[in-house]
């Protein structure tokens, strides 16, 4: 199925779909100043000498070239890419690294490619057995990427973490990894394999079989640097599980409650609880010690509980934690993990084979994504989880926390918190995604919305909203979890597809009394567009009762732009926004403080810059990307100059990720340092503790595939092309 318009009349860019896997290492960005938003812009030699720092940005490698991608693979789906954006001297420099954890490089010997004419084996593994291989190799499916053998990839590619000593790189579903920030070398992970629970606990207990099992956390796990002397570095995360998530999950799940109670009466002296079959909810803290004091790290876990005293049961996704004075906010929000995407691969796999692939076929892909792979919707609200941080702390041997559960009635995209609690009030921003669901993707199988024009050219990127999305904040009452008062803004011009924030970063500096509250945040709307709406996705939405935006309305709008806007959390007002231009996708904004003093007068929460990552086709090439990155003033986007970085003139244009989350280190060596010697020495010890115990009950090709080329090669995190090439001589010889 094609697309029968032409890519001027196209306002999304392919280029949100490709990416490169190259690994980066540019000395001198090329600079391009736009005086304003209606101006050219011209080469310059500087960028402003107030921005500094590093800005780090994570995104998944979802579409190589050499790489084709399996029917069903969503955008955020592949190897994470950290990208390291640095800043001194008026110049900019750019390092790229893939985060490469062990799974990793077990991943490329076992994977099949597809080729053109047939599924062929490509490493030493797959000509060794091609059975094992079939059933070894990792398979994208919905958001995750699986093996049969082996079990779950860790792909780290959604946010980071900073404490004070460490810089981590986190994911939904796989333990956090330190990563250096000079190498951006993958250093070791939070906790050790013994001290997660996967997905399913039975199946690691009773049948051993998954080497990788899936921990399911945060992908925005916290850490408190106000006061940071008088703490332990720490983190606060979560380990849970929604059991089954799929179709049919409620009855499914309820067979499996029950089974599980049989199975502890009859096996008095097993500690086979509920937990075991999915549907537990685990609140952890993680200390990581003190080398010089001759303390280790220290990981502890609270089963959280309702104040009823039932367990807490997540319901969609734990995907983001905030943390105030005195709590911690969860939330479970749209994000889930569907059971049908993850197996579909394994299940529906033949739809790969090029005989399956031709337009004859089409209806039979289609009526599998509409029967079995159809979409699971998510709830129309949003659940805040609010534990208090004194109740981590009374009694040091306590198993279990209660926490209080406040419904949010529109659903939640992300979410920020101011970190005072006068009174034990709790203030919430939120960006609300109004008939929007990230997890299903456009396929080939999809049909356009009668009369609009969906882009099939667009296969794997995430579908786009059916209605109007607002931003809110929140009153909540921290003992209560009473909602005291609410306020919510919508705009037609700005607030469709709200994705990502950022703002001055308080945990830099919560002493100061002006920064314990959010005075400006900056959302990021990835706007309206039929491209990206599948006729399923608007006939799921189409009946919503509490729709912003008439169905019969939606019609009215055909295009609105990406924006970047900025909030005024005290007024409620968008106080300033930008309109990307067309054919131009911008995503993670990263908030930069100056390096000056703020003048007196001025607002110290707008004074700095945003950087952020814009996906652009080639004009003259539109095959091609040319992306870049964008520097904006923070207090006025349109009226002063813009910095455009882009590859040097003499290299290959750039060609990034679609992004997501971000951060920035004011230095790359404000906490820890390692020598080479170091960061070897952290790798192989947590290797071997993760995996070593794992490994005895698995077969010879297993184990000589850990010892002979994971353990090696994650020990030296040896650079793609180099490990490609160490694998094809392999092959070769």
């Amino acid at each position: 199925m094609t697309n029968t318009h032409t890519p001027s009349h196209h306002h999304i860019p392919k280029s949100v779909i490709k990416t490169s896997r190259e690994e980066l290492d540019i000395p001198e960005l090329q600079i391009h100043r736009q005086e304003n938003k209606n101006t050219q812009s011209v080469p310059v030699d500087k960028l402003p000498e107030d921005l500094q720092g590093y800005a780090f940005i994570v995104g998944a490698l979802f579409q190589a070239e050499d790489r084709p991608q399996e029917d069903g693979t969503l955008l955020y789906t592949g190897d994470g890419m950290i990208y390291r954006l640095g800043f001194e001297d008026g110049q900019a420099t750019l390092k790229t690294r893939i985060a490469k954890t062990p799974c990793y490089y077990a991943d490329l010997p076992t994977q099949l490619y597809l080729a053109e004419k047939a599924i062929e084996p490509k490493a030493q593994f797959a000509q060794e057995n091609r059975i094992f291989s079939y059933f070894s190799g990792f398979r994208n499916g919905g958001q995750s990427r699986y093996s049969i053998i082996l079990g779950g990839r860790n792909q780290l590619n959604t946010a980071f973490l900073q404490t004070r000593d460490y810089l981590l790189v986190t994911i939904d579903a796989g333990r956090p990894y330190i990563v250096d920030p000079d190498t951006l070398e993958l250093i070791e992970p939070i906790g050790s394999t013994s001290q997660w629970k996967g997905i399913f606990p039975v199946i690691a207990k009773v049948f051993r079989n998954n080497i990788f099992d899936i921990y399911v956390n945060s992908a925005h796990p916290v850490a408190d640097l106000s006061h940071s002397e008088e703490r332990p570095d720490e983190i606060f995360t979560t380990n849970y599980s929604t059991g089954y998530n799929g179709k049919y999950k409620e009855p499914v799940n309820r067979i499996l409650d029950s089974l599980s109670v049989k199975l502890k009466i009859l096996f008095k002296d097993k500690k086979i609880g509920q937990e075991d079959f999915g549907r537990f909810t685990d609140l952890i803290r993680y200390q990581f010690g003190d080398k010089e004091a001759g303390i280790e790290p220290k990981m502890k876990s609270w089963r959280m509980m309702l104040p009823d005293g039932k367990p807490i049961l997540v319901e969609q996704s734990l995907h983001q934690i905030a943390l105030t004075e005195k709590y911690l906010i969860l939330s479970d929000i749209n994000f889930r993990m569907e059971f049908s995407q993850i197996f579909s691969p394994f299940i529906f796999g033949f739809l790969r084979l090029p005989l399956f692939r031709k337009k004859v076929f089409d209806c039979l892909g289609a009526w599998i994504y509409a029967v079995f792979l159809s979409q699971c919707k998510p709830l129309p609200f949003g659940t805040l989880y609010i534990v208090k941080r004194e109740d981590l702390m009374q009694d040091p041997d306590a198993t279990e926390v209660t926490a209080k559960k406040v419904i949010i009635p529109i659903e939640i995209s992300h979410f920020a918190a101011d970190y005072a609690n006068p009174n034990n009030q709790i203030t919430i921003h939120i960006g609300h995604s109004n008939g929007w669901d990230v997890t299903e993707g456009i396929t080939r199988y999809d049909k356009p919305v009668p009369g609009k024009s969906l882009r099939h050219d667009l296969e794997g990127m995430m579908s786009g909203t059916t209605d109007l999305g607002c931003l809110g904040r929140y009153v909540i009452d921290g003992e209560t979890g009473e909602i005291e008062s609410t306020e919510l803004l919508h705009d037609p011009e700005s607030t469709w597809s709200l994705s990502v924030y950022t703002h001055r970063d308080l945990s830099r500096d919560c002493k100061q009394s002006s920064s314990r509250t959010i005075k400006n945040i900056y959302w990021m709307s990835w706007g309206f567009t039929w491209e990206l709406i599948p006729q399923r996705i608007y006939e799921a939405y189409k009946a919503d009762k509490n729709r912003v935006v008439a169905i019969e309305k939606l019609s009215d709008y055909e295009h609105e732009p990406v924006t970047l806007l900025r909030l005024d959390t005290e007024t409620m007002e968008i106080v300033d926004r930008f309109h990307f231009p067309d054919r131009h996708f911008a995503c993670s904004p990263q908030f930069i403080p100056s390096s000056q003093p703020c003048p007196e007068g001025k607002d110290e929460s707008t004074h700095g810059y945003i950087v952020c990552i814009v996906l652009a086709d080639d004009p003259v090439q539109p095959d091609k990307s040319r992306d870049e990155f964008w520097i904006f003033h923070a207090d006025d986007f349109n009226n002063k100059p813009i910095y455009r970085l882009s590859a040097p003139s003499n290299e290959k244009p750039l060609n990034l990720a679609l992004s997501l989350h971000s951060t920035w280190l004011r230095d790359l060596y404000q906490g820890q340092q390692y020598s080479e010697d170091e960061r070897r020495q952290k790798r192989e010890a947590s290797i071997k503790l993760d995996y070593d115990y794992l490994l005895k009950e698995k077969s010879p090709t297993i184990q000589n595939l850990f010892h002979n080329i994971v353990y090696p090669h994650f020990i030296n995190q040896t650079l793609e092309d180099k490990f490609e090439e160490i694998l094809k001589s392999q092959t070769e010889s």
